[in-house]
């Protein structure tokens, strides 16, 4: 069937002066069956909700002015519901409402009905059943005095659908000039959003007429001129959510699509056709407005509202547009900025692998933050010590104490050569060797690993601060070689803070206006920026060359046994390259490639008869204490103690500080104006 469309847009307005059909309102009515008797009950009770996924009516205009409504409404429950009722508002003077009858029937997920209808029977309505109870069948029943009508039930976790027929009578208003329905077929009282609403208008189209175009839909007229529907005219507008679709067919039938009816929101049909279509008004319906004209009063509310919503639909489009394009142009500037600021520099050293040190007389925990990008670690720590023991300063033994239980524990201690130490000009060496022996070790020559773990938990706040002011050394050692730009650091920052912006901003838009576009365009738009602006911070052209050099470094070191070439042989060779090993991340890798490559600079030396003897390589492999038993690593336990001690003395303070933590017109488009018609709300219990 062919159909035309005129695009009708809208505006909000105040309410019209009179309804010119009944309001229905639905609502539902949940009632608990006995679980109230106990907790459980009241808590599955509370929890208990419904959606309508889906609304379909047809109303039919009957010749004699009544409109013979049939409205199949889904809902889907979610817990124990017993009543669905749909009350009727705000009627004409002269209408009534008359209430065919009722039925429901179970549905599947994609709404089709299972099984056969079941028809409710009539029962008359007792006062009680207002707040609770029924009639103990499936029934309806009318509540006259409140022009209220109850379908009852009793149905828990299910999807059914309940079809209601009524009809208004004097529904539709004759005037002099037109015919109109004006109602709200889904009013705004409704406590859940109503979805998938689909609603048409049957007009008594008489055999020998057709559905034609308005003859002047300009909305203006020449003076003295009074506008009447031409043979056939029919014109519709709708009222509500913009994205709602109204079509005028050439059979007489008036469809409404609409498919979001927010709770709160109503959706509104307003038609006019010939009076002439009425043949069997009664005499009191003729009455009712004889010498009224209409048609121009409603053209010109309509084109007002028309005006309006075509207003707030361009500047909502512009609006769009306007985000659209702060959008390009922050990813344009971003982009930009980091070409500029960001992409980190080629480097002068470009070879794939690298034999030594990346650079002599550089302490590692000094590359350990250049590799990571400055970022803090316990690894440095580890790093400056494993360094310290190489090149003498440090003898790592094993041994085994008593713990305040009695019981024997394997640990490993250190012990400071001071004719080495005190040689040693570095200052986060230095800063090393008096964390350990001076502080920790309270002047001793020698402390065991596990003094630092005890001395974090009786002294929680010193110990944090010794650590803080350790890494403050090292950071002034970083700070001093210049590895680091300033420039795309505070850029990034800048850029982080607008990209947090526009992601709060595109969840925020997409709440309150109920429109998916501005979190399409803001939310990729942050989360773009955010990438970037990881990516901003750059290594200067010193620091990038050296990096280069670690990578290259980590590359032999990780593929050394794969070339075709021998290894070194020398102790003292891998005892310092292993200090990098393990700041790159390889160090037990490369401990296994050396068990099969170069087996001989695993051997132990004549020191190996000590039971306290620790060969080097256990600094970095596990190893087995004085009694047997496995032991970690000695760079693993040193990791692992000072980052448990860091962690236990951070609880430690923050618990003694008190600390707490503390916990969102004749088809085309809907306008938002109307309001007129009869409405109403709904709600569940």
């Amino acid at each position: 069937m062919p159909s035309r469309s005129l695009a009708r847009p809208c505006a909000r307005r105040p309410l019209a002066l009179f309804a010119a059909a009944p309001l229905l309102v639905v609502a539902v009515l949940l009632s608990i069956l006995p679980a109230s008797l106990s907790p459980l009950g009241a808590t599955q009770a509370l929890a208990k909700s419904y959606e309508c996924p889906r609304v379909d009516t047809t109303a039919q205009v009957q010749t004699d002015g009544s409109l013979h409504v049939v409205e199949q409404r889904t809902f889907a429950f979610d817990g124990s519901f017993t009543a669905v009722w749909w009350t009727f508002e705000d009627l004409p003077s002269n209408a009534q409402v008359q209430v065919n009858g009722m039925r429901m029937a179970p549905v599947d997920d994609a709404g089709n009905v299972v099984g056969d209808w079941v028809p409710l029977q009539r029962v008359t309505f007792q006062l009680a059943w207002r707040e609770a109870g029924g009639p103990g069948v499936d029934a309806w029943s009318f509540d006259e005095p409140q022009d209220t009508v109850y379908a009852f039930f009793n149905v828990e976790d299910a999807t059914m659908i309940f079809e209601l027929d009524y009809t208004v009578v004097n529904g539709v208003q004759a005037y002099e000039d037109v015919a109109e329905v004006y109602w709200k077929y889904v009013p705004e009282g409704w406590a859940v959003d109503s979805r998938n609403v689909n609603m048409t208008v049957e007009l008594p189209l008489p055999a020998d007429a057709a559905v034609s175009a308005p003859a002047n839909d300009s909305g203006s007229w020449a003076e003295g001129e009074s506008p009447r529907a031409g043979a056939g005219e029919v014109r519709a507008w709708g009222h509500g959510p913009l994205d709602g679709t109204v079509t005028v067919r050439a059979d007489g039938t008036v469809t409404y699509e609409v498919p979001l009816v927010r709770a709160g929101q109503y959706a509104e049909a307003r038609v006019v056709f010939p009076v002439e279509w009425l043949t069997n008004l009664s005499p009191e319906a003729r009455r009712a407005h004889q010498g009224t004209f209409r048609l121009e009063t409603v053209l010109s509310q309509e084109q007002s509202w028309a005006d309006q919503a075509n207003a707030q639909r361009a500047w909502s489009l512009l609006f769009i547009a306007g985000i659209a394009l702060v959008c390009v142009a922050m990813l344009a500037v971003a982009m930009l900025l980091f070409l500029r600021f960001g992409r980190e520099y080629k480097p002068d050293f470009t070879d794939e692998y690298w034999r030594d040190v990346p650079k002599r007389g550089m302490q590692p925990a000094v590359i350990g933050r250049l590799w990571r990008w400055n970022r803090e670690s316990h690894d440095d720590f580890t790093a400056t010590l494993m360094h310290l023991a190489h090149v003498g300063a440090v003898r790592i033994d094993k041994g085994s104490y008593a713990d305040p239980k009695g019981r024997m524990v394997d640990d490993y201690y250190l012990t400071i050569d001071y004719a080495i130490a005190d040689a040693r000009t570095d200052p986060v060496e230095k800063a090393t060797l008096a964390l350990l022996f001076r502080r920790i070790a309270e002047g001793r020559p020698s402390v065991w690993l596990g003094s630092i773990r005890e001395y974090g938990r009786k002294h929680p706040e010193e110990f944090l601060a010794a650590m803080k002011s350790w890494q403050a050394t090292l950071e002034t050692e970083v700070y001093a070689r210049h590895f680091f730009e300033k420039p795309g650091r505070r850029i990034g920052a800048a850029m982080g803070v607008v990209a947090f912006l526009s992601l709060g901003a595109g969840l925020f838009l997409g709440v309150t206006m109920e429109n998916f576009i501005p979190p399409i365009l803001l939310i990729p738009t942050g989360i773009a920026l955010l990438v970037i602006a990881n990516y901003m911070p750059r290594r200067t052209r010193v620091g990038n060359d050296l990096t280069a050099r670690c990578k290259a470094l980590r590359n032999w070191l990780r593929d050394f046994s794969n070339l075709d070439e021998r290894p070194p042989t020398d102790v003292k060779v891998w005892g310092e390259f292993m200090v990098y090993a393990y700041l790159f991340g390889v160090a037990e890798r490369v401990m296994r490639e050396l068990r099969e490559t170069v087996p001989e600079v695993l051997e132990v030396d004549a020191g190996a008869s000590a039971p306290h003897y620790v060969p080097w390589y256990v600094w970095y492999a596990p190893g087995r204490g004085v009694g047997g038993a496995p032991m970690p690593s000695v760079s693993d336990l040193m990791r692992t103690s000072v980052a448990n001690t860091v962690s236990t003395a951070q609880a430690a303070v923050s618990a003694a500080s008190g600390g707490s933590s503390s916990g969102g017109g004749f088809g085309g488009g809907f306008s938002g104006g109307g309001g007129g018609g009869f409405g109403g709300g709904g709600g569940a219990r």
